[in-house]
């Protein structure tokens, strides 16, 4: 019997960036949150559950019935919570982590089975490749190796989800700040930096960072 394996997304770019891997005859995508229901999955019976990236309150019926599998771009326990990449950046970090876990009935606070550095220079997007990849890798490693989890150890730190108003422009911050602020939401999944000047929105994207200029592309709305 050919085991299955469900890879439950809300947003694209995992399946956009790995679509051959993610074509294999094992996997079954799911993208609508309805299908993810007691009902449905038992009738698909998957060994595995993985969410590279799921906005949506996983029921306890799920975790409980089924192996389901997170990923997390932070060392954990650091960063639980919403937003991680763009907290990280926002804190000057260069670079992190990528923690797939046991998903259980807290957040981000289930025993973990891998840790993959994760570097955070880039557009949001070209951050999203390099964290497609990693997940893929981290996927291939638990399905051809025994589990073996561990638990999270160290200081707990908790981040809050950001929302539209952070990405309004702070313009008092200096040209470094401004440009992170921009590439970290520099993606059709985020409402993109933006500033407002009397009735009009003006979005940045595509940015670079030179010494004494930011080079980017405007949108006026």
């Amino acid at each position: 019997m050919i085991e299955k394996y469900i890879i439950a997304c809300s947003k694209k770019w995992f399946i956009n960036y790995q679509p051959k891997f993610v074509s294999h005859k094992n996997f079954i995508i799911i993208t609508d949150k309805k299908k993810i229901n007691l009902k449905n999955l038992k009738k698909i019976n998957p060994k595995y559950i993985f969410f590279p990236h799921w906005s949506h309150i996983i029921k306890k019926e799920i975790y409980n019935n089924f192996f389901c599998i997170g990923f997390h771009s932070s060392d954990l326990p650091y960063g639980r919570g919403g937003s991680p990449i763009q907290n990280q950046i926002i804190r000057k970090m260069k670079s992190t982590k990528l923690t797939s876990i046991k998903i259980d009935n807290s957040i981000d606070s289930g025993y973990w089975i891998h840790k993959t550095p994760l570097k955070l220079s880039g557009s949001i997007e070209d951050i999203f490749r390099d964290l497609s990849k990693i997940i893929k890798n981290q996927i291939v490693k638990i399905l051809k190796n025994k589990i073996k989890l561990k638990k999270q150890t160290g200081k707990i730190t908790k981040f809050k989800r950001l929302n539209m108003e952070n990405s309004k422009l702070k313009t008092h911050k200096n040209l470094e700040n401004i440009f992170d602020q921009i590439r970290m939401v520099d993606s059709d999944e985020y409402p993109r930096a933006f500033i407002k000047i009397g009735k009009f929105k003006i979005e940045f994207s595509e940015a670079k960072n030179f010494k004494n200029k930011i080079i980017c592309k405007t949108t006026i709305k």
